[in-house]
């Protein structure tokens, strides 16, 4: 039976990377929201500036300015804040992968799942994303493969126990 054992520990400048990219990946954030949110932020002035400080203006540029917090907060601030604050994400972890399970080891965690929990694989240039429910994967990073050997299996097992394959 082949499996693939894989140890790692994320560092924080990759588990961000990851975030941000999932955050696209799905659909969460657009890659063309910061052009729209920096049009309604002109539009919103200009406006504001036409009416001569209207309520309505005024209240048009305040939720311009809220809306940008929260997408900045989503993007910029809280994968970092996740990173952070979650301590398995500061642990050293060891993955065995077979057609059967997934074996999962930390300091604080021991577990083995089935692969019928993840519905989804995406495959990332610098990472593997297994998909259990929006907003919940688990990460890996490819730079953790001794080889591409390694890689090709670990594929080749994941790809024939979930439903769905992305390149992202």
């Amino acid at each position: 039976m082949e499996t693939v054992e894989l140890r790692f520990q994320y560092t924080q400048s990759e588990y961000i990377k990851a975030e941000r990219q999932y955050l696209i990946y799905s659909k969460t954030i657009h890659k063309y929201d910061i052009a729209l949110v920096a049009i309604f932020l002109l539009l919103s002035v200009v406006y504001m500036l036409f009416s001569s400080f209207s309520i309505f203006s005024i209240l048009t540029f305040g939720l311009v300015i809220v809306v940008t917090g929260l997408g900045s907060y989503l993007y910029i601030l809280m994968p970092i804040l996740k990173f952070k604050q979650t301590t398995k994400y500061h642990e050293e972890y060891t993955l065995v992968f077979s057609k059967e399970s997934i074996k999962f080891k930390t300091q604080s965690i021991e577990s083995e799942m089935k692969w019928d929990i993840y519905s989804a694989l995406w495959d990332s240039h610098d990472f593997y994303y297994l998909i259990q429910a929006p907003r919940i994967y688990t990460l890996i990073p490819k730079r953790v493969f001794k080889d591409q050997n390694e890689k090709q299996i670990f594929e080749e097992i994941a790809q024939s126990r979930v439903t769905a394959t992305k390149h992202v």
